[in-house]
C-alpha cells in the first residue's frame, strides 16, 4: 500500500506537471499590440455610400482588421455591424454600399471603430468616431424649440414657419391624443419634392414627404409658395406619423391598421380643412363611405377614392377620441404593439370588432347603417387534428470513433503511472461489492419547444 501511495504522488507531482503547465500557458493573454494610428476618417458619397479608411504605422505589422459600425437608428436589440476590412500595407479600408440597404435620412449619426490584431494574437480596439450624415448639395440653415429642428434652405419665412406649425401639432398630439413626444426630431425642408427624392434611395416617385420614425427624421419637399396650402398642414401630418409611430414601437410584429394611421395624422392637422369636411358631406348624402374594413390596408391609388378615405379615417378617429376619450385611445394603441390583432384590440378597450366600430360611427355622424356581411371565422390551427407518423426501426451505424483502439498516451504521461491506479481501483471494487452496487438512474432530458428558444417568457 505504502508503495502505492508513493505511486501516485509521483504521478501528481511527476505526471500531471506538464499537463498543468501547459494550461498555465494557455491562461495567458496576448498584450495588446502598440500600433499607432496615423489617420481614421470616413468618407461619405451620400446618398450612395460611406468609405471607412484607417492609417496605421508600419513598425507593427497588422494580421486582421475589423470594422465596428453603428446608426442611431431605434432598434429592439442595439448592437454594432462588425466586417471584416480589407489590409494593404498600413492602410486599411471597408466601404458600406447603401444601394444594398438603403441610406440612413440626412440627420442620421455614425459611430465607428477598428479592432486590430497583430501577428502574436494581441488586438487594440480604436477609439469610437462619430459623424451626422448631411446632404452637402444645399447651403442649409436651422431654426429650433424644444427639441424641434427644422433645417432648410430655400425662403426666408420657411424655416421658423414651419418650425411653429410643428410645435403647435407636437401640442396637438399630447394634448388632445394623450401621445407624448420627448426626444428630438429633425426637420429637412427641401425647396420641392423632386429634390427631396434624389435624397433617398428606393422611394416612390410621387412622394412629397417621408417620415423616419426609427430616426427621428422628416424629410419634406415644399416650395416658398406652398407653405400655407401644403407645409404647414404636412409638417402636423408627419410629425403626427412619427410620433405614434415611436409611442406605438413593438419588437413582437404588432401593426396598426391604415385609417388609424392617417386618421391620427389627419387629425394633429388641427381644424379639418374644406376638402375633408366636404368629403365627409358627401359620403354622408350619398352613402359613400367604404366599408372600414377596407381601409385596414393600403388606401386605393386613386385620386377620389384616395380623398375620401383620408377624410373617413380621420372622421373614425375624432369619433373614438370625442365619445371615449384619449386614454382610451392609448391603450388601443399599446394593445395594436403587444401584437393583437386590429379586431382584438378594438374589442378589448372598446366593446366591439370592426365592423361594431363602423356601425356605431355611422350612427354617431348620421350616416346610412350599411348590411355588414358576418365576418368569417378564421380557422384556428389547434382545432385541425394531426397524426404523428410512424417510427420506422433504422439500422445506425457504429461510429469509427467507437471501433477504434483508444488512443497513446501523451507525451508527458508515464505508463508506470497508469499501472500504479490500477490496484487502488481494484481495491475500491473490492470493498464496494458488500454494500451492494447501486445504478444512477439517468433522468429523461427535458423536451424543449423550440419556438421558446431564447423567449423571456
Amino acid at each position: 500500500m505504502r508503495r502505492t501511495i508513493l505511486l501516485l504522488t509521483g504521478c501528481l507531482l511527476f505526471g500531471l506537471w506538464p499537463a498543468a503547465a501547459k494550461s498555465s500557458a494557455f491562461a495567458q493573454t496576448p498584450s495588446p499590440p502598440e500600433i499607432t494610428v496615423i489617420s481614421d476618417e470616413a468618407t461619405v458619397d451620400f446618398p450612395q455610400s460611406v468609405t471607412f479608411n484607417l492609417e496605421i504605422d508600419t513598425a507593427h505589422p497588422v494580421k486582421a482588421a475589423t470594422l465596428n459600425f453603428a446608426t442611431n437608428r431605434h432598434n429592439c436589440l442595439p448592437v454594432e455591424t462588425q466586417a471584416p476590412a480589407e489590409i494593404n500595407g498600413n492602410q486599411l479600408t471597408w466601404q458600406w454600399a447603401f444601394t444594398r440597404s438603403g441610406n440612413p435620412p440626412p440627420g442620421a449619426r455614425l459611430s465607428w471603430s477598428w479592432t486590430l490584431t497583430d501577428e502574436s494574437g494581441g488586438q487594440l480596439t480604436t477609439p469610437k468616431q462619430m459623424l451626422t450624415f448631411t446632404d452637402p448639395r444645399y447651403d442649409w440653415r436651422q431654426v429650433g424649440a424644444d427639441g424641434v429642428f427644422v433645417n432648410w434652405y430655400r425662403g426666408s419665412n420657411v424655416g421658423p414657419e414651419l418650425l411653429q406649425a410643428a410645435l403647435a401639432g407636437l401640442e396637438r398630439l399630447q394634448g388632445e391624443m394623450g401621445i407624448e413626444w420627448g426626444e428630438e426630431v429633425q426637420f429637412f425642408i427641401y425647396g420641392n419634392s423632386d429634390d427631396m427624392r434624389e435624397a433617398v434611395l428606393y422611394v416612390q416617385d410621387w412622394a412629397g414627404a417621408l417620415a423616419f420614425a426609427d430616426y427621428g427624421v422628416i424629410l419634406m419637399g415644399v416650395a416658398p409658395s406652398q407653405l400655407e396650402s401644403w407645409g404647414k398642414p404636412t409638417v402636423a401630418h408627419e410629425l403626427a406619423h412619427l410620433v405614434v409611430g415611436r409611442f406605438g414601437w413593438s419588437c413582437v410584429g404588432g401593426s396598426r391598421p391604415t385609417w388609424l394611421e392617417e386618421g391620427l395624422a389627419v387629425f394633429a392637422e388641427g381644424e379639418p380643412s374644406a376638402t375633408v369636411r366636404a368629403d365627409i358631406a358627401r359620403g354622408i348624402a350619398e352613402d359613400a363611405f367604404l366599408p372600414v374594413r377596407s381601409l385596414n390596408g393600403v388606401f386605393s391609388a386613386h385620386t377620389e377614392d384616395a380623398g375620401i378615405s383620408y377624410s373617413q379615417s380621420y372622421s373614425l378617429v375624432a369619433f373614438l377620441l370625442q365619445t371615449y376619450g384619449q386614454e382610451a385611445m392609448r391603450q388601443y394603441l399599446r394593445a395594436l404593439a403587444d401584437g393583437d390583432t386590429y379586431d382584438q384590440a378594438l374589442q378589448n378597450v372598446y366593446g366591439f370588432n370592426t365592423d361594431g366600430l363602423e356601425t356605431a360611427w355611422r350612427a354617431a355622424i348620421g350616416a346610412p347603417l350599411r348590411q355588414i356581411p358576418p365576418t368569417p371565422t378564421p380557422i384556428n390551427p389547434d382545432l385541425i387534428p394531426t397524426a404523428a407518423p410512424l417510427q420506422l426501426v433504422r439500422v445506425v451505424p457504429t461510429p469509427p470513433a467507437a471501433a477504434s483502439p483508444p488512443p497513446a498516451a501523451e507525451d508527458g504521461g508515464s505508463p508506470i503511472c497508469a499501472a500504479a491506479f490500477l490496484p487502488p481501483l481494484l481495491f475500491l471494487v473490492a470493498l464496494s461489492k458488500p454494500y451492494g452496487w447501486r445504478g444512477r438512474k439517468i433522468s429523461k432530458p427535458i423536451e424543449r419547444d423550440a419556438g421558446s428558444e431564447g423567449r423571456d417568457d
